[in-house]
This record gives structure tokens, C-alpha cells and sequence, in this order.
């Protein structure tokens, strides 16, 4: 597993979430292999779309070599609770808004992840990714995820 950033979130939160549910070549609109597992696409759109920060979300995914099928539902859970967590940096879990998509359209399961650039509880900026700050807490992160669930290391 690897996780990954990407480098948008000044736009609307239409962008993002076309991206991970929508496909227009689809005859019912949905990306084929798009699954909702965690947050309200409707409340955290209205919440990105409020804030008045330059970058207003922060996304990314969780990227396997192996299957959706290869990885457990509990084992999902698991990661995307422990990525929370690291990703919140001590603060508590009603104080971030964050939506999840699985996606298995390419062979292979990703995790994306959608936080809102904002801290709930004081309405304030919330950066839940600095490269320069962040980065070897994720990878540690990654490291003992691929250790404990047994999955492919890229490193």
C-alpha cells in the first residue's frame, strides 16, 4: 500500500466528487466500481463549498497492489480509522469531516479520502497534510499497515 496526495483542493467540491462517483460515458452516470463507505457526499459538498480558505479540502487515497476482494471489510475500517487518527494529530474525531470512496476499477483497491479544510469545532483553517511536517508520520503510518495487514511494500 501506498498513500498518496493529490495536489487540488482550491476548487469546488464538485470536482473531487465527480471525480471518485461519476462517469459520464456510464449510461446511469456512476463510475462502475465507486462505492461510498464512509461520510455524506451532500454535507461535506456544502461544508467545502462554504469555506473561504484557499485550499479548501485535502484528498488523496490509499493505493493497494492487492484486490478489493484480497482486503476484508474490517480490515477497511481498520485503515481508514488508524488514518484518521493519524491524520487528525491529536484532535478529536467530531472535529473533522472526511468522506471515503473505494474505488476496484483498476484491477486493484484504492481508499480516497476527502477531508474538509476545516477544524468543526472553531470553524478555523485545518491543514490535515503538510508535506514538509507530515510526511514521515504518514509513512510511518504506511509502514506499520503493510507490516501488521501483510500487504505488498513498494518499498
Amino acid at each position: 500500500m501506498i498513500v498518496k496526495f493529490f495536489t487540488r483542493g482550491t476548487g469546488s467540491a464538485s470536482g473531487v466528487f465527480n471525480y471518485l462517483l461519476k462517469d459520464s460515458k456510464e449510461p446511469d452516470g456512476q463510475r462502475k466500481g465507486a462505492e461510498l463507505l464512509r461520510g455524506d457526499v451532500v454535507n461535506q459538498s456544502l461544508l467545502i463549498d462554504s469555506l473561504e480558505f484557499k485550499q479548501k479540502y485535502t484528498s488523496g487515497c490509499l493505493s493497494f497492489a492487492e484486490s478489493a476482494d484480497e482486503v476484508t471489510q474490517e480490515q477497511k475500517e481498520q485503515l481508514m480509522d488508524s488514518f484518521e487518527e493519524t491524520i487528525r494529530a491529536g484532535l478529536d474525531s467530531d472535529r473533522i469531516s472526511v468522506v471515503w470512496v473505494e474505488h476496484r476499477d483498476k484491477g486493484r483497491l484504492e481508499l480516497n479520502f476527502v477531508f474538509a479544510n476545516t477544524d468543526l469545532k472553531h470553524g478555523r483553517s485545518f491543514q490535515p497534510y503538510v508535506h514538509s511536517h507530515d510526511k514521515k508520520r504518514v509513512n510511518a503510518w504506511k509502514d506499520m499497515a503493510n507490516i501488521e495487514y501483510g500487504f505488498k511494500d513498494p518499498n
